[in-house]
């Protein structure tokens, strides 16, 4: 079980989405896991969640109906 978890709610951000992945992606502590909770996205930031969870085991990609900030 991880140490803590990072979670991160995005909907349509491809511009910056890739800038906080990175960041947390950049630190030397790994035990810890990285939940992303996409909120139905129509701009290609699934596909680009879903190829970060496909590359790194510390993230898991939660993919919702667009439900506004609240339900992420």
């Amino acid at each position: 079980m991880p140490l803590f978890t990072i979670i991160t709610a995005v909907y349509n951000n491809t511009t910056y989405i890739h800038h906080a992945l990175q960041s947390v992606l950049q630190q030397d502590f790994e035990d810890y896991e990285y939940i992303i909770v996409d909120d139905g996205s129509t701009d290609g930031t699934s596909e680009l969640l879903d190829e970060y969870e496909r590359t790194y085991e510390q993230i898991q990609v939660i993919h919702q109906e667009n439900q506004w900030i609240y339900a992420s």
